[in-house]
């Protein structure tokens, strides 16, 4: 070979390997994923561009699973490296675990892979959640609790939680009467935590009655004075009896002894929603009715004292009223039937020149179902507060108070952290058909229970809820996301308000599977306040397209 032969072999040689290092030098371009290419499992990391044709939602979780972020809304998307404040990693790469593809839209969960060089976090036990109510929360006395179908979790100092069955419950053998609550307790590596859930425990005698399609009453009146239908009569189930009490020239009504409770000088009284015996009993003093007039009734409800105040009293006569105390409870104030509030347990109250209610609210303490204020929001007179009071305005609702301006809708706002629907209003509502309880909780949906549907089943249940919105060019999307999904054991309706529709325009139901699959569930038609119904039986996640 010559010297210019070799010469133009050594230049060759030379610019190419210029151009192998200049090209190991040059920045390496992030791969294009395709959807098609995007499986379950399939790993991912920073860098890497997801190409599609439809907008692009993707949801970052850490590796125990709590999301870290959302990034949506694009067509072309990078995935971005995440850090995550409460453990401190920073995510570079991940693993796909759920993926769903429509004509409109790419969604794609990620979880992280912790780094190596990520620090372990310390796993301690920070408390128990009962993620799901027991199957059964009423007793007959002598029986004991039943953990079936209650899921009890265990969450930890690092994020993560399990489910559990090795806890304990007190009282773990047989229930006594007006036993309200029974507590969970768990304990690992030393450290002990508790949470109640609410029960109710009925005596024999009212399991003996709940069969019975009526009822005796008995009525007797002391000497002095009379009571209409004395003697023992009979009420069909569910119905009502009022009796007149009378006194003769020169008595007066001293009080009224109803099942031995004493409600005041009371000249009627009313059985309604008679659904167990009851007795009656009016008791007289000499001297002129006048003498009494000037004295005014004060019914106090929801005291757990065994002098609570209640009585007849005249105008300016002070009266301790003491709420007293129950296990598992708080006190939450005073609502007097004039609009008044006292947030003390005992108060010195001074009597109006009428008469007036007390009623005393109630919060469970250390329960993740705490119970919060109810008002209803459309009912003539003056407004309700708490289940009890809603509860028997449920009892008594007829075709007259439908007629003079209220609803057959009767409607509650729960204000607070919780939205738990109580067991005790479903039942009443079932007994007076015709009408529908509809529950507000946040702005954007309300659930309507309806007396015409089988309730019988509704063991009170956790409708807290979580909404968003999506808005594109081209659509709109609500998303509805339910704290605690699981079964409602009854069929509810759920009202929601999609702000960005019009009237008379479709919107299509989704269910979302746990996985994040949208099934089809029906369409609805929005209503001219904004709004579609439509039933469902499960607490489960939806997504409204429209």
């Amino acid at each position: 070979m010559n010297d210019r032969i070799k010469s133009r072999a050594f230049i060759f040689c030379l610019a190419l390997a210029v151009l192998l290092l200049s090209a190991s030098m040059m920045p390496v371009t992030a791969a294009e994923r395709a959807p098609d290419t995007l499986g379950l499992g399939a790993a991912i990391q920073t860098g890497d561009v997801i190409v599609c044709d439809t907008p692009i939602k993707v949801t970052y979780y850490d590796s125990y699973g709590t999301r870290i972020t959302t990034v949506s809304d694009t067509d072309r998307l990078e995935i971005a490296e995440q850090y995550d404040p409460e453990t401190g990693a920073n995510y570079k790469e991940y693993t796909i675990t759920a993926i769903t593809a429509t004509e409109r839209e790419l969604k794609i969960s990620l979880t992280g892979i912790t780094p190596k060089d990520q620090p372990a976090l310390q796993h301690d036990l920070t408390e128990i959640i009962i993620k799901k109510a027991p199957d059964k929360t009423t007793y007959i006395e002598g029986e004991s609790f039943s953990r079936s179908g209650m899921v009890v979790s265990a969450c930890y100092s690092d994020n993560r939680w399990r489910n559990i069955t090795d806890y304990k419950v007190d009282p773990s053998g047989p229930l006594a009467i007006d036993t309200s609550y029974v507590t969970i307790t768990f304990e690992e590596n030393e450290i002990s935590k508790s949470v109640t859930q609410n029960i109710t425990v009925h005596s024999k005698e009212y399991a003996e009655n709940s069969n019975a399609n009526s009822f005796n009453i008995t009525a007797a009146a002391a000497a002095g004075g009379s009571i209409s239908d004395s003697g023992t009569r009979s009420v069909d189930r569910g119905g009502s009896r009022t009796y007149t009490i009378t006194p003769y020239n020169g008595y007066r009504i001293n009080y009224v002894e109803v099942d031995g409770n004493n409600v005041g000088a009371v000249s009627s009284y009313t059985f309604s929603n008679v659904h167990e015996s009851h007795t009656i009993r009016a008791y007289f003093l000499s001297g002129s009715e006048e003498n009494n007039l000037a004295k005014k009734k004060l019914s106090v409800i929801g005291s757990f004292s065994g002098a609570s105040g209640a009585g007849t009293y005249a105008p300016g006569t002070k009266v301790t009223i003491d709420a007293g105390s129950v296990p598992g409870f708080a006190f939450a104030g005073w609502i007097a039937s004039d609009g008044i509030t006292y947030p003390m347990p005992v108060i010195s109250y001074v009597m109006p020149a009428y008469d007036v209610l007390l009623y005393a609210n109630w919060v469970q303490s250390g329960s993740p179902n705490a119970l919060n204020q109810i008002t209803t929001t459309n009912l003539k007179e003056a407004q309700l507060s708490g289940w009890n009071d809603i509860t028997n305005k449920l009892a008594t609702f007829n075709l007259d108070d439908l007629q003079q301006g209220s609803s057959p809708v009767m409607k509650a706002t729960l204000a607070g952290a919780n939205c738990y629907i109580d067991a005790a209003a479903i039942t009443t509502l079932n007994t007076r058909q015709g009408l529908a309880f509809e529950v507000s909780y946040g702005n954007d949906a309300s659930f309507t229970f309806y007396s015409d549907m089988d309730n019988t089943l509704f063991t009170g249940t956790d409708l807290n809820y979580t909404c968003s919105d999506n808005t594109t060019l081209f659509f709109h999307e609500k998303n509805l996301t339910f704290t605690q999904p699981g079964a409602i054991n009854t069929g509810i309706c759920i009202n929601l308000f999609l702000p960005d529709a019009q009237t008379g325009q479709i919107a299509y139901v989704y269910l979302v599977n746990e996985d994040g699959t949208e099934i089809m569930y029906l369409p609805a038609v929005v209503d001219p306040e904004k709004r579609i119904s439509f039933p469902i039986s499960s607490k489960t996640n939806l997504s409204i397209k429209y």
